[in-house]
């Protein structure tokens, strides 16, 4: 019994631990449902970003998570440094050839805001340091409530929006938009989100 105890009280404690982790969500989704095509072996992935380092650290990371499936994946920094120099289809028809890629995977920021949200006061059961005699009295006498008034935060929310097209149909098969919340940093929100569409490509039947 107290071994049951102990590990569903780590398991409640590794759950609560995941879910503070996790702070980036896929909040709408689309897949072309009636694409026939093969599967997408290699893929292009431009961040649309004017930050040139967040550009590097999203593709790579894209690209990490894209080929540790076995798929190959390129980041488009290593072909176009600067993303206003190539201005025109032709130039990134170019760059595509070059890549060698089936597939183009676009991602841009489409909002960075602020929003109020309203917490609700709440009351936590904390341990207390008490020994207690038997396994009654110690169970109605180790907690101990302990209360939180209601407050007011401002949330920061990043929205990502991200397209992907099969080629050289120029098709679009996948779409979504994901949002972060009170993201710890830009690396989480680019890591998170990638992991999310990557995992929703790969059940969507686009990558193997």
């Amino acid at each position: 019994m107290k071994r049951f105890y102990q590990t569903a009280g780590a398991a409640v404690a590794a759950m609560a631990m995941l879910t503070a982790c996790t702070t980036t969500k896929l909040v709408t989704r689309w897949n072309d449902t009636e694409y026939k095509g093969p599967m997408l072996e290699k893929v292009l992935v431009v961040g649309v970003m004017k930050d040139d380092i967040k550009r590097r650290y999203y593709e790579d990371e894209f690209v990490k998570k894209i080929t540790s499936g076995g798929r190959q994946a390129v980041t488009s920094y290593t072909l176009m440094p600067d993303l206003k120099a190539v201005n025109d289809k032709e130039a990134l028809v170019e760059i595509v050839k070059k890549a060698g890629a089936d597939s183009v995977l676009v991602t841009t920021l489409k909002a960075v805001k602020e929003q109020e949200r309203e917490v609700p006061p709440r009351v936590d059961y904390v341990p207390t340091m008490g020994m207690g005699y038997g396994y009654y009295p110690y169970y109605m006498n180790s907690y101990q409530a302990v209360y939180s008034p209601g407050y007011t935060t401002v949330d920061t929310v990043v929205q990502l929006e991200t397209r992907v097209y099969a080629l050289p149909t120029e098709d679009l098969v996948w779409a979504g938009n994901t949002e972060s919340f009170n993201a710890s940093s830009a690396g989480s929100i680019i890591s998170e989100s990638a992991n999310l569409i990557v995992t929703d490509m790969k059940a969507s039947g686009l990558i193997k």
